[in-house]
């Protein structure tokens, strides 16, 4: 894991077996807060485990949608005692992988300082959480809903996904004011970004109409 802020881990880059880009990359945060270590999405490397531990562990861990999922969320889970955290609409498929200790259907804070969002759009169930660090940048982990594709933003269409539904998550966001962007995956580029409210919103006006449609269509 990578150290980039005074309370802010990312972990090493995921690269999903059985994906025809190379350039595809999965990433996890280890957020330090009052109450202790939250995860946030997908850490799946073993020596990234190792790490967590070093830095004491975890209490939480908070996936932004079902496709962070995988082996290392059940691992995680028993290696540290820590509750799993996901939207109700996610746990069907994220139950494949291990048991949810609790869902969330609406917006809520955890511990006092840590804002759990559901945006839907890229899946029924992906939400975004919102931290002010007291050290002095708001983290905004906005799991798939948008990333960056090399210098590219974009959203992206997968088969369960709902335009509709993603247009006002991204009308949502232009209300808010990060410092920095915080993203599951990408491809070709670092999971995060330093934004200006220029950048932020620039960069939606621009994922908004760059969509990487995956969904199939008629005939394929």
């Amino acid at each position: 894991m990578k150290q980039l802020y005074e309370d802010l881990w990312v972990s090493t880059p995921e690269f999903p077996p059985g994906e025809k880009d190379p350039e595809l990359m999965m990433h996890g945060f280890l957020l330090q807060l009052n109450r202790g270590n939250v995860l946030i999405s997908r850490v799946e490397n073993p020596e990234d485990h190792h790490v967590i531990q070093d830095l004491g562990g975890i209490f939480r861990h908070y996936l932004t949608h079902w496709h962070e999922a995988g082996p290392g969320t059940q691992l995680l889970q028993q290696r540290f005692n820590s509750a799993l955290y996901c939207h109700n609409r996610a746990l069907g498929a994220v139950s494949s992988f291990a048991e949810a200790d609790d869902t969330f259907n609406q917006a809520e804070v955890h511990c006092g300082s840590f804002h759990v969002v559901p945006t839907p759009g890229h899946t029924p169930g992906s939400t975004t959480y919102l931290y002010a660090s007291p050290y002095g940048k708001t983290y905004l982990f906005v799991g798939d809903t948008i990333c960056l594709s090399h210098d590219r933003w974009i959203t992206v269409l997968v088969p369960e996904s709902n335009e509709a539904d993603l247009k006002r998550t991204l009308e949502f966001y232009r209300a808010l004011r990060p410092d920095v962007v915080l993203m599951s995956t990408t491809r070709g580029h670092l999971s995060w970004q330093e934004v200006t409210v220029r950048d932020w919103l620039s960069l939606l006006d621009e994922a908004e109409n760059a969509p990487l449609d995956l969904r199939q269509r008629p005939g394929e």
